[in-house]
């Protein structure tokens, strides 16, 4: 084969390869692409719950909303009383312990329009939480009926909670803040 022959045969075949390459290159980019369309076409439908290729202005604003929540707390210490009030029949025995401080989380801002702060709160009967601390218990205080012999005071006051129902006797317990009361955002 005479040389322009082949320089004309390797010609022909180094553009038959790039075009074959072009082609070949043009394919796969236009696969890409309409891979890419399905994929958005099937997430828009996933999210709004119909095939869209534009997420509507309601799918991109929305934001999990923030909750928020109230600490009450009392501003003075030593604000926080615990009352165990044991009964049986007509008899009652109270431990009163006395801590310095404490907090509780609720979901809504309080109305504390009518709160007393001589007299305080409940806080377990007026307020509905899942958060709550009392921090060191401190002064510890019991009273026994005085009817009852010197000997049988100390005898029940010797007892744990087991023994005490074991004998019949029941337990209600008040949890109170006392004193002006801080009410403060979290969250």
């Amino acid at each position: 084969m005479p040389a322009r022959a082949k320089r004309t045969k390797r010609a022909k075949t180094k553009s038959t390869a790039k075009k074959t390459t072009r082609k070949t290159a043009k394919k796969v980019v236009a696969k890409k692409s309409s891979a890419r369309k399905a994929v958005k076409k099937s997430k828009g439908a996933v999210s709004a719950g119909k095939a869209t290729n534009k997420p509507s202005s309601k799918q991109a604003s929305k934001a999990p909303a923030a909750r928020t929540a109230w600490r009450i707390s009392p501003e003075i210490s030593q604000s926080v009383l615990k009352i165990d009030t044991w009964k049986k029949g007509d008899r009652k025995i109270e431990y009163l312990r006395v801590y310095r401080s404490g907090w509780i989380v609720v979901d809504q801002k309080p109305d504390l329009a009518e709160y007393n702060p001589e007299e305080g709160i409940n806080i377990f009967e007026e307020f509905e939480f899942d958060e709550h601390e009392l921090y060191d218990g401190s002064e510890e205080a019991s009273i026994v009926p005085n009817e009852l012999p010197a000997e049988e005071r100390q005898r029940l006051l010797a007892l744990s909670e087991a023994e005490l129902a074991e004998e019949g006797w029941t337990l209600e317990s008040v949890t109170r803040f006392r004193g002006p009361l801080v009410v403060e955002q979290v969250g």
